[in-house]
């Protein structure tokens, strides 16, 4: 971050400043906070930042407190703490001459933006959201942390209801909007997937004729966003009509995808080091933006081979019995579950093909026909099928077979699954149902 008077934050914030002083970092967890911290006190459900204010200051720090909170010199005074940090946020990077680069979507965002980074940063000096931190607190503290070297800024952006993504926006203004996908997620919020689209759609609102869009063009909704977009589309996917193609995927024993990507004239072979068929529509679409900065194809298709993947997002690992364990615990919704499936259907097995599945959350008025069709596509892919949660039978019902347990406890105190070297697992639900300790079982004893 670069170095801020109290003085100037209380302007950035419009806020009184009480006390002088300078800050090079801003926290929100005040066992983070040192000499030069700026500590922005939240309230939270639980725990009221203001508790902490006088540990920071007697640190050397100093604090965003609101309205007659009156704890002496340090400290700038605000209304409302959030507003505050996000008011620091759109002004700081204002004085900053980089272009920004947003990613949205149902699924696929973090990995994206994972992708997009390791293209961009192989001719730039790139600041981007550390892992999935894209709400209304982690995008402010995303863009607190650019420096005078930055080139570009990646922002990853994500949103539970409409007018979310459209205030991150207003916080950190997109040049370069990226949308990977439009699915059912957080419908018992948004109610419908027509809302869902809408608050997708407010990134391309936020771009003038000047942005660009790279969007999914193999996505019908992601496609009808853009009816209104004034600026200039990119599109990319499997379809030949898009701007960037990929073609010919292959997937190698651990399920990482190879294929073909093209643009006008030119077609480079892309290896990936991440497992999941869903990558190549991620990896497309960093490529596309790497394009937009002059970064060839090869030289980011290159880049991609020492891209490391996220904990708990497909993680491919293997027992000490030799049985191939598909981590994919992190989260689960329609379209992430189909992607999980397809890869456990396209990956190279000696053995039997096992699927146990949990609860997708969150999906509204579609759980019930969401379920059943994940049962129907599991039972295509899969020769083992184990469903686990409240909506399992519907699951069940889908597949036509399949075992059913009503909690992940009731799955570890009472299964008995049978595996054997070269059988190949995937295991997959909704972060709530706590997948990785079945992940854990199936380890034990460390890999090979």
């Amino acid at each position: 971050m670069r170095p801020l008077t109290l003085a100037q934050i209380a302007k950035y914030m419009q806020g009184q400043a009480i006390g002088e002083g300078s800050v090079d970092n801003v926290v929100i967890d005040s066992r983070k906070a040192t000499a030069g911290s700026l500590f922005i006190a939240l309230p939270g459900e639980k725990v009221d930042g203001h508790q902490f204010v006088s540990d920071v200051l007697a640190r050397g720090g100093y604090a965003v407190v609101q309205e007659g909170s009156n704890l002496g010199s340090g400290v700038v005074q605000v209304k409302d703490t959030l507003a505050a940090l996000q008011k620091l946020a759109q002004g700081y990077l204002a004085d900053f001459a980089v272009p920004v680069i947003a990613i949205t979507g149902s699924n696929g965002k973090t990995s994206t933006k994972d992708m997009v980074t390791q293209v961009l940063s192989t001719q730039y000096s790139v600041h981007a959201t550390e892992g999935n931190f894209n709400n209304e607190i982690g995008v402010p503290l995303t863009i607190l942390g650019l420096e005078e070297h930055h080139e570009l800024v990646v922002v990853e952006m994500g949103m539970r209801g409409l007018g979310q993504i459209k205030r991150l926006t207003e916080i950190s203004p997109p040049n370069f909007g990226v949308i990977t996908n439009i699915g059912p997620v957080h419908l018992e919020l948004l109610g419908g997937m027509g809302n869902i689209a809408q608050a997708k759609g407010e990134l391309l609102e936020a771009m003038d004729e000047d942005g660009v869009a790279i969007l999914n063009g193999d996505d019908p909704s992601v496609r009808g966003q853009a009816r209104n977009f004034k600026g200039r589309i990119v599109y990319y996917g499997l379809d030949v009509a898009n701007d960037v193609v990929g073609r010919g995927i292959n997937l190698d024993v651990e399920g990482r995808p190879s294929f073909t990507i093209r643009h006008e004239q030119q077609e480079v072979q892309v290896r990936l080091t991440v497992p999941g068929v869903h990558n190549v529509w991620n990896a497309s679409a960093a490529l596309a933006v790497g394009l937009q900065f002059g970064i060839s194809l090869e030289e980011g298709a290159e880049s991609l081979t020492e891209l490391a993947s996220s904990a708990m997002r497909l993680e491919v690992r293997r027992s000490p019995r030799g049985v191939i364990v598909v981590n994919d615990s992190y989260n689960a919704s329609p379209a992430s579950m189909q992607g999980a499936l397809d890869t456990l259907g396209h990956m190279y097995c000696s053995g039997k093909r096992v699927a146990i599945l949990g609860d997708m959350l969150e999906l509204g008025e579609m759980a019930e026909p969401a379920h059943i069709e994940v049962g129907r596509h599991a039972g295509e892919c899969a020769r083992e099928l184990i469903f686990v949660g409240e909506y399992a039978t519907l699951m069940q019902q889908g597949a036509g077979r399949g075992e059913v347990f009503a909690s992940t406890d009731h799955f570890l105190d009472t299964n008995e699954l049978e595996l054997d070297s070269g059988d190949l697992v995937l295991v997959k639900a909704s972060r709530g149902l706590h997948f990785e300790r079945i992940v854990q079982e199936l380890l034990k004893g460390g890999d090979e």
